[in-house]
């Protein structure tokens, strides 16, 4: 039996002005047992975020079990929650909600929030890159930063365990603290991590809500009993070029809510969740990407990869074993260039 009713994916952006199409945000919905994917290009995140809270209300009033995912971090290297002063994940998520400022037409503070937190950490200042005639002299133009951890030395980790693993898989990960350039992710998740936060809490839609793996290592999810499950996604590690969409962004999220139905039909979208390691820090700060196994947790599919695509030319739902194709997937990527109960 399917754990959701309802699957959406998110391709965000920290863009400084209203935008569609090619690297702006989109969302995509599927439904269970329905073929039909629906997408929407939002030019805000302002307007994203009323979106999503209209569709996770509606959801959540018919009873409806759904799976969301954004495709940014949802947490930071193990240490910077302690060096910024607070406690875990809802703790840095409370502190960028708080000083976040980010209007309707997307014009938002982060350069100069991560300016003062830099100021603020010192010897330990991770974040790094904003545009030349921004004059913030605690924000280094380029990489001017020493990381280090417990071990190395007296700066931040430059990358999560969920980061490390995807090297490992012959992936190409950007670290959060990065806030420019290509691949400039941290900047998504400074801007998205306060959205995040206020559908997490939202009055009407907290009680049934978590964040995985932070608040359930994997979800308990029953028919009959609302509920939403949040969790962060590398849109990259699911096939998508069969998908149609105006962009590569439109794409992707069609084929990652078309995979995780897919997989829920076969019972298989279980391991997913299974894929986060049973690591403290992963749960309380760092937190994981869907699908990325752990080291000691890869699912096989057969290395031949000769039943990969269905009559149809799509992608067989399955947990992918990046483990033992880590080559292909990166030559893929390269060239596609509502009440419910959780487990605890």
């Amino acid at each position: 039996m399917p754990l959701f009713d309802r699957y959406v994916a998110v391709d965000w952006s920290a863009s400084n002005a209203p935008k569609v199409g090619k690297d702006s945000i989109w969302s995509a919905v599927a439904a269970v047992g329905d073929s039909e994917i629906q997408t929407a290009n939002h030019s805000t995140r302002w307007a994203a975020e009323g979106w999503l809270r209209r569709r996770l209300t509606a959801h959540v009033a018919a009873v409806r079990r759904v799976l969301v995912g954004f495709d940014f971090p949802y947490g930071y290297p193990v240490g910077f929650a302690r060096a910024l002063g607070v406690v875990g994940w809802t703790g840095v998520w409370e502190y960028l909600d708080r000083h976040i400022s980010d209007g309707k037409v997307n014009v938002n503070n982060r350069f100069e929030l991560a300016a003062i937190i830099n100021q603020r950490l010192g010897v330990q200042a991770p974040f790094w890159g904003r545009p030349e005639h921004r004059n913030l002299p605690a924000l280094p133009v380029r990489k001017q930063v020493s990381y280090g951890g417990a071990e190395e030395g007296p700066g931040l980790p430059e990358w999560r365990e969920a980061e490390r693993r995807l090297a490992q898989l012959g992936l190409s990960p950007q670290p959060v603290w990065k806030l420019a350039y290509t691949g400039s992710v941290g900047s998504q998740s400074l801007v998205g991590i306060p959205v995040l936060r206020h559908l997490r809490f939202d009055h009407a839609l907290r009680d049934v809500s978590r964040v995985w793996p932070f608040e359930a290592r994997a979800p308990n999810v029953q028919p009959g009993a609302a509920a939403i499950v949040h969790a962060e996604i590398w849109p990259s590690i699911v096939p998508f070029a069969h998908q149609r969409g105006t962009c590569r962004d439109e794409q992707q999220v069609r084929a990652v809510v078309d995979h995780w139905r897919l997989l829920d039909h076969e019972d298989e979208l279980t391991k997913l969740f299974a894929s986060a390691p049973d690591d403290d820090a992963v749960r309380r700060e760092e937190g994981w990407v869907l699908g990325v196994p752990a080291p000691a947790k890869v699912v096989s599919e057969g290395e031949d990869g000769s039943d990969e695509f269905d009559a149809a030319n799509r992608p067989r739902a399955r947990v992918l074993d990046l483990r033992h194709r880590p080559q292909r997937i990166s030559s893929r990527i390269a060239s596609n260039s509502e009440k419910g109960t959780f487990g605890s």
